[in-house]
């Protein structure tokens, strides 16, 4: 049986510290610049890395919540994004 994958989801800024250093924090663990950290904050949420194992998806959350931002990890098992009512 493959091993169940997951995701990291961007949701917002914490109440920690200003938005500013937040995005700066941001932009410096992922080696780009402020703007495109604006950017994914500008249009949350955002998903951050897919298809990790439930370990590696914690340790991202763990570095993205150092930097003030806030995000969750969610389980891809039942990934109903590309469905539509429509």
């Amino acid at each position: 049986m493959a091993e169940e994958a997951y995701r990291v989801i961007l949701k917002g800024y914490s109440a920690d510290k200003g938005e500013h250093y937040i995005e700066e924090d941001f932009a410096n663990l992922f080696k780009i610049d402020r703007d495109k950290a604006r950017k994914l904050f500008s249009s949350l949420p955002n998903t951050i890395r897919e298809n990790l194992s439930l370990d590696e998806a914690n340790q991202y959350k763990k570095a993205i919540e150092k930097t003030g931002a806030i995000c969750e990890v969610e389980s891809m098992k039942y990934n109903l994004s590309g469905l539509s009512l429509k």
